[in-house]
């Protein structure tokens, strides 16, 4: 059986079961169930669109209506949703999943990769939020689309990347995952995703270039609003380290995980 990453077809089908429990889990008791995954972007989405199109009356170049600034925005902010989703559910994967780690034995190498795919409810609602709100600003797509699939693998093997350090990381040091949705918060507001990277000091944009989050959400707004491919030396680039940090971020988490019994 072929394996990638010492991952075979039996440890696709765990990650698949355990990511479509823990999203259950997630909303257990409530009366909405799994419809809130939908509803919590969507009301994300309402409010920033609200705030920044309406109240700030905020404008990009070339936008000339507030529906066309909603647009650019949700586009650089769905896929940071799907970003702080995925990152925040794989530092916990292995504390929220401290029953199976006790009691069977796996890979649990599966869980941060499970917990990262969390990340793709958020961003499939705002990808069919967008499409929703093109249609109404008579805006259309273009074959640029046939770069989306690329993007969304090398956002999601960062993601995964990182995900399997936060979760030793938090499995070890339990205030390292009260601290981190600051950190999130700050790397949202340092990224310009509210705002065009123009108004930026030269300095700061040359900085912001190597800044993976806003690699990404530009990637989103060159495919789906720029009708072109997205910078290739920038996402390729990005992949490329990804793999290695999803390598490199694996090793040590197939060297410690046989501390995680004893420490969760």
């Amino acid at each position: 059986m072929k394996t990638i990453l010492g991952f075979d077809q039996e440890d696709a089908r765990f990650i698949f079961n355990i990511w479509r429990t823990n999203l259950a889990d997630r909303y257990l008791g409530s009366v909405l169930g799994a419809i809130w995954a939908i509803l919590n972007p969507l009301i994300m989405f309402a409010l920033f669109t609200f705030v920044f199109a309406f109240v700030f009356k905020a404008r990009i170049p070339g936008a000339d209506s507030s529906l066309s600034y909603s647009i650019w925005l949700i586009c650089g902010y769905g896929p940071w949703l799907a970003n702080s989703e995925a990152l925040m559910a794989s530092s916990n994967a292995i504390i929220s999943n401290s029953g199976l780690v006790k009691n069977m034995a796996f890979k649990t190498e599966v869980l941060p990769i499970a917990s990262t795919l969390i990340g793709v409810v958020p961003l499939g609602v705002s990808l069919i939020f967008l499409v929703i709100l093109q249609f109404f600003n008579g805006e259309g797509f273009s074959w640029s689309l046939v770069w989306l699939p690329f993007v969304i693998f090398v956002q999601f093997l960062f993601l995964t990347a990182l995900g399997f350090l936060l979760a030793v990381i938090t499995t070890f040091v339990r205030d390292f995952g009260i601290l981190l949705p600051n950190l999130l918060l700050i790397c949202l507001f340092g990224t310009p995703i509210f705002y065009s990277i123009e108004t930026l000091p030269t300095v700061v944009q040359n900085i912001e270039a190597f800044n993976p989050f806003y690699i990404i959400s530009e990637a989103y707004r060159s495919v789906l609003l720029g009708h072109q491919s997205p910078n290739l030396i920038a996402i390729i680039s990005l992949g490329a380290i990804s793999w290695g940090l999803t390598i490199f971020n694996l090793k040590i988490f197939r060297r410690i995980k046989g501390f995680f019994a004893s420490i969760i």
